[in-house]
């Protein structure tokens, strides 16, 4: 079997396989569980009702070129989630090949390396939104086959000794298509004349010469580097432009230069690779970390198999090889690689990289950060960050077995983490839909003109103007025109406390749609990670009833009004591609419903619906979710029950007493709260 094993390795199609294996297994596993998120749900909004074309006028205010990739891509894959999600999978494995490809064709005396090199950035752990794939797809990594497809065909010119013009255009159309329908590669330009000088420091020792043939090679690309500097600034700057604003002026002084060094460095180069071994911190048991294991471990022995099993490379880097083209490297060769070693080209290289990619987003002010969703900017660090470890492994631990053995380790760990990420995609969709189902049960429908209002909701990838989308097509599935009948806002990020207040106006511009509504045309919810949706009112979803929460939630429950809830309306129409299927109905379905019947003032069947919750074995996750109950039990004579329930829920939540008391008092006329009273009296001291 391990002859077997190694034999196959040996083949040209065992790195291919080997990329595909572990994309599936860092990233693949749980694609049929994955859905949209961030501006992915937006995005396949516009595509549903608009059509590919509107891209084009959605992006002309952000990055005008862009739209026509996505309307390129989206009439031809559509928008169905787990498409998106396959051709997320297919397209790292391009980037894969093409970077395996073209480092090869630039140090072909270290195969090794670059194999380590190539691994590293498939699974670089610091970029975080592989999922998120709708966008990403389009928005950087298109491009960015575009950029090293340009660099692949720069190099077989060079290699292949070749000044063929119409190669040259290929690679000046391919760098034009990579830069300037995205911002984010612009620095990785850079990688250009690093390669062309390696190329050259092969066979040139004056330093002078080899930097003069160097910069006129690379001159017809630098003419578009700048030209497309020039047309980003500028358009940055025009009245067309709508996002974020360039300033570098403010972040060239010398201590944020050196601020800026270290912190990209260290995330970028120790801390991104280093986080891994968090997912094992602390051993919980669970099946993700059981799965999480399983994948470091085939993951790490498929690594350590594929580099260990190749032809034994010079590690002198002294010996005479041949180029692809058949041309003998001569004795110039092996004294600039003994002059300035691979290790050198990588560490040079990877560092330059690292803050070459890290440009556009410094010069936009935002911030380098492990978490969502700024982990989107090391899409265009990864590569530096992994020639900068690879060279620094071979520096310091040459072609050792213990070099083999720690970057296996590496790639195993980048495997098992990206897993776990994963994982927390997959539950946040879950939520998502579960969150939509739950808005359906309690809300039917709702007059055309509604804002929810909330202060934020328990998701992690998927904010308010993103759930707008998912609203408007759950509730207006034949919605036509430009102006959106529904609005759903975060208090935390839409509002300022001033803002909170009785008829003030609500404009919303997103991308190529408007709304128009009034705060006082507002239904306020409220969700926590473990229990139900609830919609708050000043009377019995009241401020008492959410202890803790924010004053921003505080002070919009006077705005809530469930009359725009239109309860006796027919279901809303679900689309299965976004919302699946309907799920279970469980405790939350319950508690929907009994919210619609407190709204009518139905407490008779509110009692038969705990009671039908109570047979099928139902309970609340919250306390909270009790007080509709008590409620309806007081109200319909059945004291003992309710006093029952109020004892159940202090001794769950104390904090509620405020709530309970209020909701004693309201219920005062129609029974006999004397009972109650003595427990309140004795519980909430």
């Amino acid at each position: 079997m391990k002859e077997k094993l190694s034999h196959f390795l040996q083949k040209p199609a065992a790195i291919p396989l080997t990329l595909l294996t572990l994309i599936i297994l860092a990233y693949g596993l749980l694609t049929p569980w994955m859905g949209f998120y961030w501006d992915d749900l937006p995005f396949a909004w516009f595509l549903r009702f608009f059509g590919p074309a509107e891209f084009i006028a959605a992006f002309k205010p952000f990055r005008p070129l862009l739209g026509y990739v996505f309307a390129v891509t989206t009439a031809i894959f559509g928008g169905h989630p787990l498409t998106w999600q396959l051709l997320g999978l297919v397209i790292r494995l391009i980037l894969g090949l093409q970077l395996w490809s073209l480092l090869r064709k630039v140090f072909p005396t270290r195969e090794r390396s670059v194999l380590w090199v190539v691994l590293l950035f498939t699974l670089y752990p610091a970029y975080g939104q592989q999922w998120v794939a709708l966008t990403h797809i389009n928005q950087e990594l298109i491009p960015l086959i575009f950029l090293l497809s340009s660099f692949i065909v720069t190099v077989n010119l060079l290699r292949n000794n070749s000044n063929s013009k119409p190669q040259l255009a290929l690679a000046i159309f391919l760098q034009i298509l990579g830069l300037f329908s995205t911002e984010y590669f612009f620095g990785l330009e850079v990688l250009r004349f690093f390669f062309i000088l390696a190329i050259f420091a092969e066979t040139i020792a004056d330093k002078k010469d080899l930097f003069k043939k160097t910069l006129i090679q690379w001159l017809p690309y630098l003419i578009i580097w700048i030209v497309n500097a020039a047309w980003t600034y500028s358009y940055h700057q025009s009245d067309a432009y709508n996002s974020y604003q360039i300033g570098i002026a403010s972040l060239l002084s010398p201590l944020a230069l050196v601020n800026e060094f270290i912190t990209t460095l260290s995330l970028s180069g120790f801390v991104s690779w280093l986080g891994t071994f968090n997912i094992f911190s602390a051993i919980d048991g669970s099946a993700t970390q059981a799965i999480a294991f399983v994948i470091l471990l085939i993951a790490g022995v498929l690594a350590f198999g594929v580099t260990s099993n190749k032809k034994q490379e010079m590690s002198d880097e002294k010996q005479v090889t041949s180029n692809e083209a058949g041309h003998t490297h001569h004795s110039s060769l092996i004294t600039r690689y003994s002059s300035f070693a691979t290790h050198h080209w990588f560490l040079l290289i990877g560092i330059a990289t690292i803050f070459a990619g890290r440009l556009p987003s410094w010069a936009a002010g935002l911030p380098l950060k492990i978490e969502f969703d700024y982990d989107r900017f090391f899409i265009s660090i990864m590569l530096g960050a992994s020639l900068f470890i690879i060279g620094l492994a071979d520096w310091l631990l040459k072609e050792s077995r213990t070099k083999i053995v720690l970057l296996s380790l590496v790639i195993g760990m980048s495997a098992a983490y990206q897993f776990t990420v994963a994982n927390t995609y997959r539950r946040d969709w879950a939520n998502t839909q579960d969150l939509f189902w739950q808005m359906a049960w309690r809300m039917p429908a709702l007059k055309e003109g509604t804002t929810i209002l909330t202060y934020e909701l328990p998701l992690s990838y998927l904010s308010d103007y993103q759930l707008m989308s998912a609203l408007n097509w759950m509730y207006a599935p034949d919605f036509t025109g430009r102006e959106l009948p529904y609005a759903l806002q975060y208090l935390k990020t839409r509002f300022t406390a001033a803002e909170i207040k009785a008829n003030a106006p609500i404009e919303i511009t997103y991308r190529t749609t408007t709304f128009s509504g009034n705060t006082s045309n507002s239904v306020v919810i409220y969700k926590e990670a473990d229990g139900c949706l609830r919609v708050l009112d000043p009377i019995y979803n009241n401020a008492e009833t959410v202890p803790g929460a924010s004053f921003y939630l505080i002070d919009a429950i006077p705005l809530s009004n469930p009359t725009l809830i239109l309860t006796d309306a027919e279901p809303p129409s679900m689309d299965k591609t976004l919302f699946g299927n309907e799920p279970t109905q469980s405790w939350c379905y319950i508690y929907a419903q009994t919210e619609i019947l407190r709204q009518a003032g139905d407490w008779e069947k509110i009692v038969k619906l705990y009671k039908e919750a109570q047979g099928s074995e139902l309970s609340p996750a919250l306390p909270v979710e009790y007080l509709p109950f008590i409620e309806a039990f007081a109200r319909t004579g059945d004291v003992d029950t309710a006093t029952k329930l109020t004892e159940r829920t202090i001794k769950g939540q104390p904090t509620l007493c405020p709530a309970l008391n209020t909701l004693w008092d309201r219920v005062s006329e129609e029974a006999d709260i004397s009972q109650a009273e003595s427990l309140l009296q004795k519980e909430c001291k």
